[in-house]
């Protein structure tokens, strides 16, 4: 019998798009003079861009904040314009359009201010993640769902920390063929999501494992196989736009076919967390922001160890080891997570003590002994 599955994944805001190096806006401006008018279509410019980038609420939340930090210095994150129309208006007023180039790449001053102030990182780097897995073996439903606990963990392992559970949901699904665009945008306002994960899956058993050992005509050893399968898809809610489906298996076996469909389902469980893992950390990978790790230890076989397990963290593109001086050593890491998501994989990968000093949006500081 088949298993419904549904993970649901949110996004507080709707951040998580895939920057271009620049991002092209036309506007205008209005002063008295052409130099005026000028300066207000080039800071119309960053407030467009910015709008795109930054939820409505934030906008208003942060409207002074954005005005005193970025607002006023608009032209230092415009990389190119070019002044496409020029004219004195019946009110008295000169108008200026123009074309301009903001630098939205991850690594502009504009992102890095953005983030320094605390605008978009929380919602850009550690989105909120639900996941609904419910389960089924044959004709029973199986508790504590053994696929849901295996994408979860998966997440969490690669630094989500913001997981939120959505039980009641569980029965409410029906088969994925079934599901529409207008079912997920349902689903999305009533939980009040930006991305859906949805999905089924069933687990079903195949006898006795001394069908597949030799000739298969060997004595039952009373140990039974079960196979799963699940599938899934990754649903934008706002524009039903599907950026990645996949189908996973599992084998396993045991003295019950209940353990063993379980045993299945984790299986094809923990292979579904890591595409999933892996899809949301490349959909998010155009966001990776500088962060500044410093290590203190006077043994500087620490500061290598603590480099080489950056490596393998998810979602870091880069680490390297920019400076040694008097017992602190500066890492510079190109990574799509939050700091505190970088410190909990330390902890989890690293054979020694560590300290949690100091964390800021871009930066972490820790003792290692």
């Amino acid at each position: 019998m088949k298993k419904y599955v549904m993970i649901i994944v949110c996004l507080l805001c709707s951040l998580w798009w895939a920057v271009a190096s620049a991002q092209s806006v036309n506007v205008s401006g209005h002063g008295m003079n052409y130099d005026e008018a000028e300066r207000d279509a080039l800071r119309n410019a960053i407030e467009q861009a910015v709008g795109t980038m930054v939820d409505s609420t934030a906008l208003v939340k942060n409207g002074i904040l954005l005005n005193d930090e970025i607002y006023k210095f608009s032209k230092g994150y415009i990389t190119n314009y070019q002044v496409i129309d020029k004219r004195w208006l019946e009110d008295g007023l000169y108008e200026v359009n123009i074309l301009a180039d903001v630098d939205t790449n991850p690594n502009s001053k504009l992102m890095n201010e953005l983030t320094r102030l605390g605008i978009i990182n929380r919602q850009l780097r550690d989105p909120k993640i639900a996941v609904i897995i419910p389960e089924y073996h044959i004709r029973a439903k199986i508790p504590d769902p053994a696929g849901e606990t295996a994408v979860i963990n998966k997440l969490i392992e690669a630094g989500f920390s913001r997981i939120v559970y959505a039980e009641g949901m569980r029965d409410t699904i029906g088969k994925l063929d079934y599901l529409t665009n207008q079912d997920m945008q349902n689903i999305a306002n009533n939980l009040n999501v930006d991305i859906l994960v949805v999905g089924e899956a069933f687990s079903e058993g195949v006898g006795d494992v001394s069908k597949f050992i030799g000739n298969g005509r060997g004595r039952n050893t009373g140990i039974l196989s079960c196979n799963a399968r699940l599938e899934a898809k990754i649903f934008i809610a706002k524009t039903g736009q599907i950026i990645s489906a996949n189908g996973t298996y599992g084998k396993a076996a045991d003295v019950t076919e209940f353990i063993a469909g379980k045993k299945a389902l984790n299986n094809a469980g923990e292979k579904m967390g890591d595409y999933i893992v892996e899809k949301l950390l490349n959909y998010g990978s155009g966001n990776k922001q500088n962060i500044e790790l410093k290590v203190i230890t006077t043994d500087y076989n620490k500061v290598n160890m603590v480099n080489n397990a950056l490596q393998n963290i998810r979602g870091v593109n880069s680490a390297r080891v920019n400076s040694y001086d008097e017992g602190t050593a500066t890492i510079d890491i190109k990574y799509s997570g939050t700091p505190q998501n970088i410190y909990n994989q330390l902890i989890q990968n690293i054979n020694c003590n560590l300290k949690l000093q100091q964390i800021t949006y871009n930066t972490l500081t820790i003792v290692v002994y």
